[in-house]
């Protein structure tokens, strides 16, 4: 009877330091919007979006914009449905809606997201790996079941890589996208307006965005550039050689046309592209490469993220692991010509791996064949023409003068910005590569040109140089035929 009776004191001491442990230990909740809004196109449509939480039990509603409703919090499947109001007069298109989550104890977490009506720029039906965000406060919109040939993939979730700036910025938000949110097989985005002080034309944040596929298992599937700029390169275009081509550089806001003021250059240089990849790498810090640091970008939770370096080998020189890995730069291997490939050569920019927006494609050689230096500019100072960051390229059948920036390269051996060429002897304070869509046997054809501060008239220029493929240079998109 004791034995029994001391059992159940120590059982029900046991108990007892249970519920006081349990008692002593803090409530642990989470409740989150990922994409932070509900978006839709149009009076009175519907819209939803999926929310984390964890030991939330409840959710209700604190406040709603006037017109606005709320059909259904779905604890199950983690979705909130809203519908927007009936066009009127006093209908409100963009405000919060305030949520509070509660515990099984009581316990709750308040959040806002953000209700609003925009207007859409649909590319559902134009799939692409580069898709352009010129038009301020709009709803962007995209297939993220298909790359960007139209073939499917099993995409579960997208999110974003990274983001970066193609410009100064001044302003607190520093987000290029925002509100991405993936909906039954259809992904959004929404790129916000910028007004300047005392300025009534607004404008997009320029700068650049990778978002990336996702299967069930987490795995990166593919990637989608996302192309922010005030200067639609569709319609800011240029002719050479019978081909259309895009006066700024893919991932540019603009072309400096020969300004020497730093915010201008610097908005000109865009993105670097290894050849053969679409994945692209951000360009530097500051237009004059100081420290040869690489410009900021951000990832999905705003925390800095860094480019990788990898040497190239069996594992990592594939293109199938490279599409899988954005963020690598893949050092050449020197037993296959310096290419970031490890074994044997891709003799194409092939369709699923063009950089360029849909309806664009990476220029052959001979579209640049008939350009040469422009005379004014080899005839002005070597000092004058340095702060210029690039020359006057006249076409010699038209006469025709177009400014392209020299904003430098990546190098093949170690992934470093390179503003300067190779000449030990007579190094040059800037230089410029374009890559082309024509091998040269184990290397590819780049437009090339240089500034010599010895002798103007040494400028460098080639409009078809021979560069080993793992270089990283900018591009210039002409368009389909």
């Amino acid at each position: 009877m004791k034995s029994i009776l001391w059992s159940l004191t120590l059982i029900a001491t046991l108990l007892t330091s249970i519920a006081l442990c349990s008692c002593n230990k803090k409530e642990t909740l989470d409740f989150d919007i990922p994409a932070e809004a509900i978006i839709v196109t149009n009076y009175g449509m519907e819209g939803s979006t999926s929310f984390d939480s964890s030991n939330i039990t409840s959710i209700t509603v604190s406040s709603i914009p006037t017109g606005w409703k709320v059909n259904k919090i779905d604890m199950y499947t983690s979705t909130i449905t809203v519908t927007a109001p009936e066009f009127g007069e006093d209908v409100i298109t963009s405000d919060t809606m305030t949520l509070i989550g509660y515990t099984p104890t009581g316990k709750t977490k308040t959040i806002s997201i953000l209700l609003a009506i925009k207007d859409p720029v649909d590319y559902y039906a134009t799939p692409s790996n580069c898709y352009i965000a010129a038009e301020p406060d709009k709803l962007y919109i995209f297939n993220p079941m298909v790359d960007g040939c139209g073939n499917a993939l099993n995409t579960a979730r997208i999110g974003i890589i990274w983001q970066s700036y193609a410009t100064t910025v001044t302003i607190q938000d520093k987000d290029v996208i925002k509100h991405l949110d993936m909906r039954d097989g259809k992904a959004q985005f929404y790129v916000g307006a910028i007004k300047e002080e005392d300025e009534e034309d607004v404008s997009v944040l320029a700068g650049n965005a990778l978002i990336g596929a996702y299967d069930k298992d987490d795995n990166l599937i593919w990637s989608w550039h996302i192309w922010a700029t005030n200067n639609d390169p569709r319609e800011n275009t240029i002719t050479l050689n019978g081909e259309e081509m895009m006066n700024i550089n893919l991932g540019a806001d603009c072309n400096s046309n020969g300004a020497t003021d730093s915010d201008t250059i610097y908005g000109s240089y865009g993105l670097y592209y290894q050849w053969g990849r679409k994945e692209p790498f951000v360009g530097p810090a500051t237009y004059h490469f100081s420290l040869n640091a690489d410009a900021e970008m951000f990832g999905n939770d705003g925390f800095p993220m860094y480019i990788d370096y990898v040497e190239s080998s069996a594992l990592y020189g594939t293109t199938a692991w490279a599409s899988s890995h954005p963020t690598s730069f893949i050092t050449g291997y020197k037993e296959n010509a310096h290419d970031w490939i490890y074994s044997g050569h891709e003799t194409a920019w092939s369709a699923e791996n063009n950089p360029c927006p849909t309806g664009w494609h990476i220029p052959e050689a001979s579209v640049f064949a008939n350009l040469t230096i422009a005379t004014a500019d080899d005839e002005r100072s070597w000092e004058e023409l340095q702060k210029m960051y690039g020359l006057h390229l006249v076409d010699t059948i038209t006469s025709e003068e177009y400014f392209f920036t020299a904003q430098g390269r990546r190098n093949y051996l170690d992934g470093r910005l390179d503003i300067i060429n190779d000449d030990e002897t007579l190094p040059v304070p800037w230089s410029a590569y374009y890559w082309t869509s024509t091998t040269d046997g184990e290397r590819a054809k780049a437009l090339y040109f240089d500034l010599n501060t010895a002798t103007r008239t040494w400028n460098g220029f080639d409009a078809s140089r021979s560069m080993r493929r793992a270089n990283a240079l900018p591009i210039r998109c002409v368009k389909d035929k």
